[in-house]
């Protein structure tokens, strides 16, 4: 029997007993409530789309991406952000980029890179035909390229033709051992200069006043975070689509272990942080700084200190810190997960046209530290584990 695969363009018209035919109480980030909020808040920034897969009536999976505008100007920042220093062919190539404005689709959510936009049923692998849904997706929203997250790789085929590697910058991920009970075993893990330099942000830091913001009080500082994070998107060196901060009310009603952390020096808040801890796992979401300040109170490597004290105190297992200053947060003993994405064209033509940009979509070289003792190193985490693993021997 063939699948069937209905594409919808928003959550409003998605039949909720389709979408959730599949999902557990754990898969909040695959509901259709959350998927709505990312939605609602984002409508200037992106194009959701959301496939149902259906052999006959029964549901096999579901999947959705997301819609942005990949411009000229994104693309020569990080092509230049991973490639300093004079190069002809480079500054050449560079050039080309001038030329470039393309509707991307990105599968999963842009918002939430190290999460899986997808779940399907484990005895149906064999029925998903990966390049053929991308191609009717691709159709759909005129995107000229599809964007893939690493981990999509263990779970689908890929083929050659229609799929080019790329290099992104990591997940950084800190695995959290069973034995720290509190920040002074993360403590008493670490190496002497790290200790010290934790002795240290303590002293810069010291100034700094925290506190844990409500509803009320996020909605009352509404343009100071949203001030916060830009300075931050205005710094990175590429941005696909620009967070919305005004979620963060409605997010923290939605899923209560949400926090928004505000870091003040006397009564004006100099930075922001969020995190959200969901199926013992701690997602540090996004941050915002001044970084006038930063340098002067070591602003945000408190927040890192903090981010792990905190998941400590929560009993989670896993750290999920994100893809931004790899190696600043490797000092804090996050290891990198794998750096390789794919980008997808049904046709594979403007894959080979665009191939010369492409090899130059690369992460700025870095180092991998390590800040713990040799006896507390933590093992890399080499796969994403997911209940939609086609390796689940039970469906759940």
């Amino acid at each position: 029997m063939d699948t069937q695969l209905s594409i919808f363009d928003s959550t409003q018209n998605i039949p909720i007993n389709e979408w959730e035919a599949l999902l557990t109480p754990n898969d909040i980030f695959l509901s259709i409530d959350f998927l709505s909020l990312i939605e609602t808040y984002h409508k200037d920034e992106i194009s959701p789309n959301y496939i149902v897969l259906k052999e006959g009536n029964k549901v096999i999976g579901i999947l959705y991406s997301q819609t942005f505008k990949l411009s000229s100007k994104k693309l020569k920042e990080y092509i230049n952000h991973g490639n300093p220093g004079f190069n002809l062919i480079r500054l050449i190539k560079s050039q080309l980029s001038n030329f470039v404005n393309l509707k991307v689709g990105f599968l999963g959510n842009l918002f939430m890179t190290n999460e899986m936009g997808f779940k399907i049923h484990p005895n149906y692998w064999n029925k998903i035909d990966l390049n053929k849904l991308l191609s009717q997706l691709q159709g759909q929203n005129d995107n000229k390229l599809i964007m893939i997250p690493p981990f999509y790789k263990d779970y689908f085929e890929f083929s050659e033709d229609y799929f080019k590697e790329i290099n992104i910058e990591p997940d950084m991920h800190l695995k959290i051992p069973k034995s720290w009970h509190s920040f002074e075993d993360y403590y008493d893990a670490i190496q002497s200069k790290y200790k010290k330099r934790y002795r240290k942000n303590l002293i810069n830091s010291s100034n700094i006043k925290t506190k844990e913001l409500n509803k009320a009080e996020i909605k009352q500082h509404a343009i100071v975070l949203h001030n916060l994070f830009d300075k931050v998107y205005n710094k990175s060196s590429f941005n696909a689509a620009k967070f919305n901060t005004k979620i963060f009310s409605d997010l923290k009603a939605f899923i209560p272990n949400t926090s928004i952390v505000g870091y003040f020096i006397g009564d004006k808040m100099i930075g922001f942080s969020s995190n959200i801890l969901l199926n013992n796992t701690m997602y540090a979401h996004f941050v915002g700084l001044d970084y006038e300040v930063n340098h002067e109170f070591d602003l945000y490597s408190k927040m890192l200190y903090d981010k792990i004290k905190y998941a400590i105190e929560n009993k989670v297992e896993l750290i999920k810190f994100g893809r931004t200053a790899s190696e600043f947060k490797s000092n804090f003993g996050a290891i990198a997960q794998s750096n390789i994405g794919y980008v997808y064209d049904s046709s594979g033509i403007l894959l080979r046209l665009l191939s010369p940009l492409l090899k130059l979509i690369k992460e700025k070289k870095w180092y991998q530290r390590n800040p713990f003792k040799e006896e507390n190193k933590i093992k890399d985490i080499t796969s994403y584990e997911s209940a939609a693993s086609p390796k689940s021997k039970v469906f759940h």
